[in-house]
């Protein structure tokens, strides 16, 4: 019975191939979008689940805001204050290094690590040990392994760090995979890094620069600990609990619940994820409506084929299964040439969205899940055509014509308007998104980011880096150049304990941005200075520039130039105030900001290039001085303009997914559109013949033809506009500089969607009215 079902099945998408192949189209191009994105949201709730330990494991955070950012002494405190704690793990952040063996070297990352790092985090161990106790010995990934040595026994070979520090390979240990927050490329020890960093041995609760996870006992109760540890750092240093403190952060949220608020998650990339499985969805049924509508129209024209075989003995069962039959087999079809499709756009997918999705690694549930989707579709695509098609009487299809199942066009209509306005919501979403980044991607930075590059200072260029800036300028490679803690375009460090004229009691605690600089500051970056001087040499060691954020913030009287701050102990003159430039993300308003005078804390050098001289011959110049001093390191730098492009990262890559998203929407739309307006043309042959012949022209037979599906686009655009401005008020209020929505915007999605409609309906409008009507009215 079931081969009969699907040897009759075919034989009828072989005869209708016309809308057969719609079908097929518009589910392939649905499902391929609605897998691959649902492969996508099950990666990012896979994050982390492969740690054994893991419900156990928590990242301590400080402040309201949540920073990752912990004081050195805090892992002794936890491990002998907390019993709920099983244990304590310090990391550096991820620093890049560069490794030489023999005559390979790579520059790669890693961070130094407590010795029971890998004990409870699950990196399996492949061979070799994993103690990490002496300061001369490094663990490396296989794949770091296998760059290093090729084929060679990895374990007790030497890799020199940064050209200064020989290290014996002690063990190797499984790449982390591609849903691990944590990457690294090798682990060192904490020890090594009490080595290089002396400062770590310190007992500085003031010292926030390392990352504390702990792991609590199996019978612990995560509220208890939460409320022990979160009046730590006012106990230890006295800063008051409702300015910063200690909240432990599951790992489950790390990846997409990482937005805190007032210590409190609320939220994170959780959203986007969200959003894109709303799309997965909308898409699908948007697919699904087209097979619904062609199923339904279609099945209209076989009304004499259901009166045959219910005379011939057919029961109504029989008929169910033939017309589920045929939906499943479009369905299962389409499955299959979607999986072939996601094989090919994943690679592209991969590197706009920057994941890793393969397909060979899918797990099981994935699969699961999209064969139960693929039924699921099947039967409720076949399930209205089939059960009202079945209940046809016989007698009265039989009579001849063409049947219209009861309400069906109606049905029809309210099914093109949803697919519709989930189509135009896309495209408002779409417009606004765009309209929000251009509009902060125009606001003044208050610095001019043109030629502005960021080298980063290592090797001998670390230690002499006046020579190198020196060396810079002599060969015209640069006009300017100022040694800093980190980029303009990404400052992360802040500070608290300022002491200032006129302090109010609990101000001190009050938290500044803090940017690290040398001589030239301002003259590199095109920063004007409202009030006072740039930093001019060596002899600016205790001085200190302000924004004027800051200077509100300490309320400061005039002039501000020449009073004095102290920071962390040290007094500090105030040689001028800097114009506010933006250093955070542009949507936000500029916060205070201090920028000490301080080569010492140093980790780049941002050089102003020379206008007269190409990028091109700029750079070449400059790489060519990095290498007079330091020949072994490669020659690394960003520039600028292109850091502070990467804060937007994650919006644009939103805009470009929904604007791709929206336009597959608006082609499965059309697909169905072309069919129903196919079927209608057919279904209207002989009016359309009669009306020519009365003398009914082209444009007439076209816009009778037209209307009945502009009706329900210009629906779809009452429905979707107010939708799509409560979706993106929500989103928009996450920013405090923001556009407003105006009503071009919704003008600009009614009209594409208009046009796009009639256009997709003219061509077959079209098409029938330059039909000759004899043909038409041969059979009359």
């Amino acid at each position: 019975m079931v081969e009969s079902y699907i040897k009759i099945a075919w034989r009828n998408l072989w005869r209708n191939r016309t809308f057969s192949a719609i079908n097929i189209a518009g589910l392939t191009v649905g499902m391929t979008v609605s897998f691959t994105l649902l492969l996508y949201v099950l990666f990012q709730f896979s994050y982390d689940s492969f740690h054994k330990q893991r419900r156990d494991i928590y990242l301590m955070r400080t402040g309201a805001e949540g920073s990752r950012n912990t004081p050195v002494p805090l892992a002794g405190y936890l491990q002998k204050n907390i019993p709920e704690i099983k244990a304590v793990v310090r990391s550096t952040y991820t620093v890049s290094h560069l490794l030489k063996a023999g005559d390979k070297s790579l520059k790669l990352a890693g961070p130094n690590v407590d010795p029971n790092f890998l004990d409870v985090f699950t990196f399996p161990l492949i061979k070799g040990q994993r103690k990490l106790k002496d300061p001369n010995v490094i663990v490396l990934t296989e794949s770091t392994a296998r760059k290093l040595f090729g084929d060679a026994e990895p374990i007790g070979q030497i890799v020199t760090l940064d050209m200064a520090h020989p290290l014996v390979v002690e063990g190797v240990v499984k790449d982390p995979p591609a849903n691990s927050s944590i990457r690294f490329s090798y682990l060192l020890s904490w020890s090594f890094c009490e080595v290089i960093m002396p400062w770590v041995k310190e007992n500085q609760w003031g010292n926030f620069s390392l990352q504390t996870y702990v792991q609590l006992l199996p019978t612990a109760d995560p509220a208890v600990v939460s409320r022990k540890v979160r009046d730590i750092l006012h106990k230890q240093n006295g800063i008051v609990a409702e300015t910063s403190f200690l909240t432990i952060h599951p790992m489950s949220q790390w990846k997409l619940y990482g937005k805190m608020k007032e210590g409190k998650v609320v939220g994170g990339e959780i959203a986007s994820v969200r959003l894109f499985g709303l799309l997965a969805l909308g898409i699908l049924l948007i697919a699904c409506v087209n097979f619904i509508n062609l199923s339904t129209a279609q099945s209209e024209r076989r009304a004499k084929e259901v009166g045959v075989r219910k005379s011939v003995g057919a029961d109504r069962h029989m008929l169910i299964g033939q017309f589920m039959s045929e939906s499943m087999l479009v369905v299962f079809i389409s499955l299959i040439l979607s999986v072939g499709c996601m094989w090919l756009v994943l690679p592209g997918f991969n590197a706009l969205a920057n994941s890793a999705l393969k397909l060979s690694l899918a797990p099981a549930y994935f699969w699961i899940a999209v064969v139960g989707l693929a039924i699921v579709t099947g039967i409720i695509s076949g399930s209205y055509p089939a059960f009202v098609l079945s209940s046809f009487r016989p007698v009265k299809v039989l009579k001849g014509g063409l049947v219209e199942i009861k309400g069906s066009f109606i049905s029809r209509q309210t099914l093109v308007v949803f697919q519709f306005s989930l189509a135009i919501i896309l495209i408002l979403v779409t417009i606004v998104i765009y309209r929000q980044l251009d509009f902060i991607r125009s606001r003044p930075l208050g610095y001019d980011p043109k030629g502005l590059v960021n080298v980063e200072l290592e090797g001998k260029v670390y230690d002499d880096y006046n020579t190198f800036r020196q060396e810079a300028t002599a060969t015209g490679a640069a006009v300017n150049g100022s040694v800093m803690m980190s980029s303009i375009a990404e400052v992360g460090g802040s500070v608290w304990g300022l002491k200032w004229p006129g302090q109010l009691p609990g101000e001190e605690n009050t938290t500044f941005g803090i940017l690290t600089a040398t001589e030239n500051f301002a003259a590199t970056f095109g920063v004007q200075i409202k009030e006072g001087r740039d930093f001019q040499s060596a002899g600016d060691s205790l001085s200190i520039l302000l924004n004027e954020a800051a200077v509100k913030v300490m309320h400061l009287r005039e002039p501000v130039v020449g009073q004095q701050i102290v920071l962390n102990g040290q007094t500090r003159t105030i040689t001028g105030v800097a114009k506010d430039f933006v250093w955070e993300m542009a949507y936000v308003p500029t916060s205070a900001m201090v920028i000490p005078y301080n080569p010492g804390w140093r980790g780049s050098i941002t050089f102003k290039l020379n206008p007269h001289l190409s990028v091109s011959e700029g750079m070449a110049r400059l790489e060519k001085a990095y290498h007079k001093l330091n020949p072994d390191f490669p020659f690394e730098y960003t520039f600028v303009d292109q850091a502070y492009e990467q804060k937007y990262a994650s919006e644009k890559l939103l805009g470009t997914l929904i604007n791709i998203f929206a336009g597959l929407a608006i082609l499965i739309s059309c697909m169905g559109l072309l069919g129903l307006s196919v079927f209608a043309a057919a279904r209207r042959k002989k009016e359309i013949g009669i009306r020519k012949v009365m003398g009914a022209g082209v444009a007439q037979v076209t816009m009778l033809l037209s209307k009945d599906f502009l009706k329900p686009v210009l629906i779809a655009i009452m429905i979707a506009s107010p939708v799509a401005s409560y979706i993106m008020l929500q989103w928009l209020h996450l920013y405090t500089y923001r556009i407003s929505l105006e009503w071009w915007m919704y003008a600009s999605a009614g009209i594409a969607a208009v046009m796009i409609a009639l256009l997709t309906v003219s061509i077959q409008s079209v098409r029938a009215a330059l039909m000759n009507p004899v043909k038409a009215l041969r059979s009359e």
